[in-house]
């Protein structure tokens, strides 16, 4: 599986709250495909909106470890890719957060064609992540972010702009047990 929508019962009610608090972050920062938020500011972000980090210590037992946002706009190319560049590290969750036009777009999941199949390592400032051709893969599966879910990221995945409702903003977080995570939901 590659995806699970959690169902989470405060979700419209802290969306109330988040969304607000994260377009006010962004307005002063870069406007970037992936955006890590500094630490300084995600400890901020907590004692800010403690509704947010409760519901998801509630929900999954679990607290956040780092989070970054994303931006899509009408320029953004997001490539068939993995986030993780190390073949080693076998399961990558990130819970995803709608904050802003969440159904302008959706994250396509792919399987390479054959085995034989190579991704190019890309080296960027957050991470490594290892990306492919359209044409080495078939699409698998597909969402529109609309509530939060949980995401594989080590799975090839891609975003394509449904329409242009812009810009499409989510904020992605790392939980601290990811591997139990993985087995209840994956």
């Amino acid at each position: 599986m590659y995806y699970k929508k959690l169902d989470i019962n405060d979700f419209e009610s802290i969306q109330e709250i988040i969304s607000p608090y994260v377009l006010q972050f962004i307005n002063r920062s870069e406007k970037l495909f992936y955006n890590l938020i500094p630490e300084e500011n995600l400890q901020e972000f907590k004692r800010d909106i403690p509704e947010l980090f409760e519901c998801i210590h509630k929900e999954l037992n679990s607290e956040v470890v780092f989070a970054s946002y994303l931006f899509v706009d009408v320029d953004t190319h997001v490539p068939i890719h993995t986030d993780a560049g190390n073949s080693s590290i076998t399961k990558r969750i990130r819970l995803n957060w709608p904050i802003l036009n969440g159904e302008s777009a959706e994250t396509i999941f792919y399987q390479k064609k054959n085995e034989s199949v190579e991704g190019v390592l890309h080296s960027h400032v957050w991470g490594t992540g290892t990306y492919y051709d359209l044409n080495d893969c078939d699409e698998m599966d597909k969402y529109v972010l609309d509530i939060p879910t949980l995401m594989n990221v080590k799975e090839l995945h891609g975003v394509r702009i449904l329409n242009h409702e812009l810009p499409r903003i989510l904020l992605s977080m790392r939980l601290s047990n990811e591997e139990e995570i993985f087995q209840k939901y994956f």
